[in-house]
């Protein structure tokens, strides 16, 4: 099942069973560094991530990233997707394209190929978990299938002259549908594994990079809010209100 960016995220199609030798909906991480939030997760979600995770065609955890906003604003920008994908398209970070279609999912594509569904599983102070089903068509395949589980694990840090950023660590797993597609992106590994994560990975780097255009200049983007009506009234006023009381730079 291979991944393709979301309007802020990224996208995959349904995948099913898991190994018969693995209880269902029991995790299986063959990585000690990943530590999924079993014990805090509903049993549906929990399926949800069995069925990728135990079952997976890639899996790589990204190296840490530092994004040099307040962890309120970077929260936010990830709590509100559909407005993310606004500034993202107007500030030509992408050309991401979101709609909400439940509580926590959402139906998005990048302009470029790719579309699918979303949905937040997990999310406490530090970690959040994705489960993402879509499609991409592109050069290589003229169409892949599949569904991947992103974790993404941050924490606020303040540098030495005080300014305040984000480190984030992300983790994808993904399964692509196509048997045949799968061995082949396993046979080709590193090369289509790394295309697969790049482009689960592309769709929330674009929250870090939202971050830097803030962090450099939120007059430009109080600006760009205030001038977007499509934008939810109350989340543009939620939004100017912590750019206007960030923390000033040193």
């Amino acid at each position: 099942m291979l991944p393709r960016v979301l309007g802020g995220v990224v996208v995959l199609v349904v995948a099913t069973a898991v190994r018969a030798d693995i209880p269902a909906c029991t995790v299986q991480v063959d990585d000690p560094e990943v530590v999924f939030p079993v014990e805090q997760m509903e049993h549906p979600a929990l399926c949800r991530v069995a069925s990728v995770v135990n079952d997976y065609t890639t899996h790589r955890t990204v190296p840490a990233i530092q994004t040099p906003i307040q962890k309120p604003v970077y929260d936010f920008l990830l709590d509100h997707p559909v407005l993310t994908a606004v500034l993202a398209r107007n500030l030509a970070l992408g050309g991401y394209r979101i709609a909400r279609i439940g509580p926590d999912t959402f139906h998005g594509d990048d302009g470029q190929g790719a579309e699918g569904v979303f949905t937040l599983l997990y999310r406490d102070t530090m970690r959040r978990v994705y489960h993402v089903q879509g499609s991409h068509r592109g050069r290589l395949f003229p169409l892949l299938t599949g569904e991947a589980i992103v974790m993404l694990h941050d924490h606020a840090r303040t540098g030495a002259e005080g300014q305040a950023s984000v480190e984030t660590r992300m983790t994808v797993y993904s399964r692509i549908e196509n048997p045949v597609l799968a061995m082949l992106v396993k046979v080709l590994q590193p090369i289509l594994r790394r295309v697969v994560s790049d482009k689960l990975t592309n769709a929330f780097l674009v929250v870090h990079r939202l971050g830097e255009v803030i962090a450099g200049d939120p007059e430009l983007v109080t600006r760009l809010v205030e001038a977007t009506p499509e934008l939810d009234p109350a989340e543009v006023a939620a939004l100017k209100g912590m750019l206007s009381h960030r923390a000033p730079a040193r």
